[in-house]
């Protein structure tokens, strides 16, 4: 998606301010809304992390989720979640056109992670609409 002229600021402040109220969950490192096809719709992930990565990983691993469920026919994709060492990247949907991803310390709570952001990516698919 891209925001047109008249439209930007709105829905661009609009998408930072969910995205920072989510990142108050605590132990999120940041956060994003990336297109499906892996371009960055808006970033709120630290300097040091490279956004664009982000963006293409997130498109890549929910794609191919949402394929081995159909497949597999076991139900619509609900999340997908990366668990390594020291951290976790949580992707789910926002909307037909957009994901909405989280990069959060290993020690957080992912239930109230995944709920808030259950709840974030619902106001992010009527921003984007």
């Amino acid at each position: 998606m891209v925001l047109s002229e008249e439209t930007m600021g709105t829905k661009e402040e609009d998408l930072k301010k969910i995205l920072v109220d989510f990142e108050s969950t605590g132990n999120v490192i940041g956060s994003a809304v990336v297109r499906r096809d892996g371009l960055m719709i808006i970033s709120n992930l630290p300097r040091e992390v490279n956004s664009k990565a982000v963006a293409a990983m997130a498109a890549a691993i929910v794609g191919t989720g949402e394929t081995a469920s159909k497949e597999l026919s076991i139900g619509e994709l609900n999340q997908i979640v990366v668990e390594s060492a020291s951290g976790k990247l949580i992707s789910i949907g926002a909307g037909p056109d957009a994901i909405f991803t989280a990069l959060v310390r290993a020690n957080a709570n992912i239930g109230l992670v995944l709920m808030n952001m259950e709840r974030s990516s619902k106001k992010i698919s009527v921003v984007i609409g």
